[in-house]
């Protein structure tokens, strides 16, 4: 199955009655591939501790897949600690489905009832990603930049709340740069928020959407090895203008050129340094407020006039699942680049982030001393939505699947910030 839609073509006729395939439940099987997805690694090892980033097409992390990943490297040979280890989903929406533990997004049906030989097959693939790009370590010098990208996507709240507007996304387009000692390029990671919906339920073959074809587009005009890591993307879709002419998106020339610009900006040094820490950070069951304004806008009227009474009432149904239903327990990465002096951040965020929570966390993340932040959203885990308070409450699909209430922004924002305190720059008092 594919991952990502939870109607169409996607799902079987009669959901939910299960139709029983291969490797399918509650959707419809793939009919083939429109192009390859990847697991892609880079792999640093700075004298005195080692860390690897690897990147996966698929709708988002799993932490299961993450645990399996790093442990057949390790039996393997490789010496990584899970500390320094963050593993990082496209968000495509056309990538494998039937790989996560999770039962809530199992019966959405988003993902479909894992098979554990997939999910075993996802975590070789990794894995390999991660013995390859060690064994494949040379001298290198590396850097970190950001730049503004805009007009290439559009905030999909925009319709249904007063805050926003459709150009309300974040244009922070973060880069690493790394290069071998001549200046040739080895690895490009760019970091951005775009949702990958170019193409719809309707396409039942298997591809990495416009991020995948703007790593294709990076590779073929810097050289190297192009890896995405997404960033804030819970309300930002790719414009119509970007997913035109797909699988040759009109966009994704356009993101390459200016990934390429960024990068071009960036003076990297050999002698740059890395330090990171990560957290286990407690969520506990999920906390789903089951409203009628939030899953249907309704605030008066409906009907016997119910939405009227609830408002009045206060009417909701708290829903608690525990760990067989979603992630509780994720795990929050801060990795510090430092280079010439100046320092940047990334940490990662286990799901999808809205952007007023990515811009909260930039800023009181900035607050603490670092020159750049990299937001890594969709990293180690995938716990949903990650709505703010005011968007939660105005209601629809991302507040519907903003699992911890009102609360999740917060609670995603102190995980981030637990993490980031902890690899403080070093002119940092």
């Amino acid at each position: 199955p594919l991952a990502g839609y939870n109607h169409g073509p996607r799902r079987v006729p009669d959901w939910p009655i299960p139709k029983l395939g291969e490797y399918t439940t509650f959707m419809m099987p793939s009919t083939g591939h429109l192009d390859t997805t990847w697991a892609k690694a880079l792999f640093i090892d700075t004298g005195s501790d080692r860390f690897c980033f690897v990147t996966i097409d698929a709708i988002g992390s799993d932490s299961t897949i993450r645990a399996m990943a790093l442990t057949m490297a390790q039996a393997r040979g490789l010496n990584l600690s899970d500390s320094n280890f963050a593993l990082h989903g496209s968000h495509t929406h056309s990538g494998p489905g039937a790989l996560s533990p999770n039962f809530l997004w199992a019966m959405a049906p988003a993902t479909d009832l894992l098979v554990p030989e997939i999910q075993r097959l996802m975590s070789e693939r990794v894995a390999d990603a991660m013995i390859e790009a060690a064994a494949n370590m040379q001298p290198a010098s590396l850097g970190v930049g950001s730049g503004l990208l805009t007009n290439v996507t559009t905030n999909r709240r925009a319709r249904i709340s007063p805050y926003l507007k459709p150009d309300s996304i974040d244009p922070h387009l973060g880069i690493i740069r790394v290069d071998d000692l001549s200046g040739k390029p080895i690895a490009t990671v760019w970091n951005f928020a775009i949702h990958g919906v170019c193409w719809g339920p309707e396409q039942m073959l298997s591809n990495s959407d416009i991020m995948g074809g703007t790593s294709d587009a990076i590779e073929a005009l810097v050289g190297g090895v192009a890896l995405f890591i997404n960033a804030d993307a819970g309300d930002v879709d790719p414009t119509s203008e970007v997913c035109d002419g797909k699988p040759n998106y009109k966009g994704a020339p356009i993101i390459a050129a200016k990934v390429k610009e960024v990068r071009d900006s960036i003076k990297p040094s050999p002698d740059a340094q890395v330090a990171a820490y990560s957290e286990v950070v407690h969520f506990g069951p999920t906390n789903m407020n089951l409203t009628f304004a939030r899953f249907d806008n309704c605030t008066s009227g409906g009907p016997l006039d119910i939405c009227t009474i609830c408002r009045i009432l206060k009417c909701d149904a708290n829903l608690h699942l525990g760990p067989a239903w979603m992630e509780e327990d994720p795990t929050f990465g801060a990795f510090r680049f430092t280079v010439d002096g100046t320092s940047s951040l990334m940490v990662t965020m286990p799901g999808e982030p809205l952007t007023e929570l990515g811009s909260e966390v930039r800023n009181a993340t900035l607050a603490l001393g670092f020159d750049t932040i990299l937001l890594a959203g969709y990293s180690n885990a995938h716990m949903g939505y990650f709505a703010t308070a005011d968007e939660y409450d105005i209601g629809g699909y991302e507040s519907q699947l903003t699992l911890w209430g009102i609360g999740t922004a917060d609670m995603v924002k102190a995980g981030c910030m637990r993490v980031a305190a902890r690899v403080l720059p070093p002119h940092t008092p």
